[in-house]
């Protein structure tokens, strides 16, 4: 992949520079027809790297706004394995807290098995 990025990038800047050094006159623009309210006059290199640097950026810009989908479905997902993250939790710590209910059952009725008494739950503490 870094080849490939070399392969396009090293012309392309040998280009640009080499358009830059042939192009020093200046040359008008006119943005209307026969309208000089809405001409510019710039060298020729001026405006070709102008043109170059802006279709860079607005390529950025195209590639951000179709990225922007991905980070929202990103964000989303992050977010709903936070929350199923935590409901794992509390499940867990539901399912400590009723094995040591059951833990507690046991010793109960282990101990009234051992003092003989009748009723297992006469030997839990009260108050």
């Amino acid at each position: 992949m870094q080849y490939l990025t070399l392969l396009i990038t090293v012309p392309l800047a040998l280009f640009s520079v080499l358009f830059v050094l042939a192009n020093g006159d200046a040359v008008t623009f006119y943005l209307w027809p026969e309208d000089d309210l809405l001409s510019m006059t710039l060298p020729g290199w001026q405006f070709g790297l102008g043109m170059l640097f802006g279709g860079f950026f607005l390529g950025a810009l195209f590639v951000s706004l179709l990225a922007q989908k991905t980070r929202f479905r990103y964000w989303q997902e992050s977010r709903k394995a936070t929350r199923l993250e935590k409901e794992l939790e509390a499940l867990h710590a539901a399912s400590e807290a009723e094995k040591d209910q059951q833990a507690q059952a046991r010793h109960t009725e282990q101990a009234a098995h051992l003092l003989g008494a009748s009723d297992p739950q006469a030997l839990l503490p009260t108050g």
